[in-house]
């Protein structure tokens, strides 16, 4: 048995990286069975051993425990430390069943004193004892007492959080004593409270510092084992208390199964593992789904870069392509919008599939939404994108949909907005313009996108420049048809977080110009978002909702004798200075 253990330990690479383990020994025959067996091994696998004991504080032959295990541990010369928590007191303080807050505490106490031996050791010295090096005495016995903390949101044994050293260096593991029947109760135990494939897996033989040398011997095999070296083991009595669900699995549910099948620990246990490395290549499969169809810290950075200055220094909100997202197949599309939710929030704890599929309806729901989804993490849709915004301390909160108020007149970007493929002008000062005299040549007439002319004359008074306001329409053709600017950004596609933000000239209730959205990874601006129409004077506005529209009712004719010429200058937001000055009551004409 002894070797069988020691391949199953090389195996799974439980020692190769640890020159020191701690064995958590209750005194029970699991444990006790582990303990013997490590203290076999520890000369030919080339490790250092201690024994931590957990006092609960929940039963009065529990000090017994206590004693036989330092007991032990003396005659063996392995050092030995207890610590003493208050399991009942935790659980009323936190709202918790006392054998979920006994857990949270034994395994703190094992994670603070395996922090406790690495800093004791050098890391050169992991892999063997060090001349002065302060380690335990042979003979020591320690016993502390410790209040523990609250259990976190992600339980007890976590291997991102509970389990790894901070540096990653990973020279003290944790043995435990879990076996086979402990792993096939934890896999029907993960199975009637409603995990899916992850929680299958059972427990896993090592999961960061925690290591499950016996999860392939039988409770048979151990107790045989002790029996044929002498050696006794204490009994838990509440081990007896069905009230318990694991006792309730194990005394009631395990024998039913047994009698179906007498290898039924075993298959259960075979099928966890199967589960667990189907897992693992759903996790491959997962991360390259993720690379895909998610945005990338380098994408944002070119959109800070060309105008999206605000982005700068903070963290970005989450944004997943739809369109490729929807091409994973079912259970990948799930994953990929677990994983984000997740990391969005900043746990995982009390994140269900309801949640997930919340997040699917929204993708594939026509228009667009938002809602909030767990955890404080809002998702919105913006046409071809999901854009999660995460919670406080975390990723940044999402803006208001105004993100201003509407009456401003030069509404700043103050607010973190999110970034896009296009940008619009958020501000007065990024525009420029002048009146001056027209001769009536309409070759003249600007032809670029981001320059318009306008009849001054027929606007009779100089705009203001201010986001949208209710009420307000844009003319669309010479024959007086107008459309609301709510409804002319919804059509132009214009993302429901900036349509409240973007700073439009207007004349009135008028909307004089609403530029095209620049793309944010382009330096040089586009196609001219119109031309003049040969045939009958008459600028053409261009009717495709990247090139952005002007009022009809302005433009500029063979008539027009002053022209009001406004100019967007999106460089001016990477590089401010007065350019608002320039939007003034000016007039090149004198008048």
């Amino acid at each position: 048995m002894i070797n069988r253990i020691y391949d199953y330990m090389i195996r799974n690479k439980m020692i190769e990286e640890s020159g020191c383990i701690i064995a958590a020994v209750s005194g029970g025959a699991d444990s006790m069975c582990l303990l013997e067996i490590l203290r076999d091994l520890r000369t030919k696998a080339g490790f250092q051993l201690r024994v931590l004991h957990v006092h609960h504080g929940l039963r009065e032959s529990a000090e017994g425990d206590l004693e036989y295990v330092a007991g032990y541990c003396e005659a063996a010369g392995i050092p030995f430390e207890a610590v003493r928590v208050d399991a009942a007191g935790n659980a009323a303080e936190n709202g918790l069943s006392v054998e979920e807050a006994a857990r949270h505490l034994r395994y703190e106490a094992l994670k603070r004193a395996a922090e406790r031996w690495d800093r004791e050791n050098s890391p050169q010295s992991c892999r063997g004892e060090r001349q002065g090096s302060g380690n335990m005495p042979q003979s020591c016995r320690r016993e502390r007492q410790d209040s523990g903390n609250p259990p976190n949101s992600d339980g007890a044994e976590r291997q991102d959080k509970e389990n790894t050293p901070r540096s990653g260096k990973m020279c003290c593991r944790i043995a435990v004593a879990h076996h086979l029947e402990d792993q096939a109760e934890t896999v029907l135990f993960n199975l009637a409270r409603g995990s899916r494939l992850r929680g299958l897996r059972g427990m896993l033989p090592v999961n960061g510092r925690i290591i499950r040398p016996l999860l392939e011997c039988s409770r048979g095999e151990i107790e045989e084992f002790l029996r044929e070296r002498g050696i006794a083991w204490r009994e838990d009595e509440t081990n007896e208390d069905v009230r318990y669900a694991r006792n309730l699995l194990r005394r009631e549910v395990m024998p039913l199964l047994e009698r179906i099948n007498a290898g039924a620990a075993q298959h259960i246990a075979k099928a966890a593992e199967e589960a667990a490395e189907t897992e693992e290549f759903l996790r491959f499969e997962t991360g390259k789904a993720m690379k895909a169809c998610r945005e990338t810290q380098e994408d944002n950075s070119a959109r800070a870069e060309h105008g999206n200055q605000n982005i700068v220094n903070q963290q970005s909100p989450i944004i997943v392509s739809i369109p490729i997202l929807l091409r994973e197949p079912p259970l990948i599309r799930r994953r990929v919008v677990y994983e984000v939710i997740a990391e969005a929030a900043g746990r995982k704890k009390d994140l269900r599939d309801v949640h997930v599929q919340d997040v699917l309806k929204l993708a594939q729901k026509k228009g667009n939404g938002r809602m909030d989804v767990f955890g404080g993490v809002q998702v919105e849709k913006s046409y071809d994108r999901l854009i999660f915004f995460g919670v406080e301390g975390g990723l940044r909160q999402p803006v208001s949909p105004t993100g201003v108020s509407p009456d401003a007149v030069s509404p700043t970007a103050v607010t973190p907005a999110p970034p896009f493929d296009r940008r619009w002008p958020l501000d007065a000062s990024e525009y420029s313009c002048r009146v001056f005299d027209f001769d009536g040549n309409l070759a003249a007439v600007s032809r670029k996108q981001y320059t318009k002319w306008f009849d001054y004359d027929k606007i009779g008074a100089f705009p203001s420049f201010r986001t949208r306001r209710e009420g307000d329409r844009i003319t669309i053709d010479e024959s007086g048809r107008s459309k609301s600017i709510a409804r002319y950004m919804i059509d132009a596609k214009i993302p429901a977080e900036l349509r409240g933000r973007i700073v439009l000239p207007a004349a009135g209730k008028e909307i004089l110009w609403v530029p095209a959205g620049l793309d944010a990874n382009a330096r040089q601006m586009s196609a001219p978002a119109y031309v003049p129409n040969g045939l009958n004077g008459v600028a053409e506005t261009i009717r495709s909702s990247d090139s952005g529209r002007i009022s009809a009712s302005y433009m500029v004719s063979g008539r027009t004798r002053r022209i009001l010429e406004i100019r967007w200058k999106p460089e001016s937001r990477i590089n401010p200075g007065k350019t608002g000055e320039n939007c003034r009551n000016k007039d090149d004409t004198g008048t």
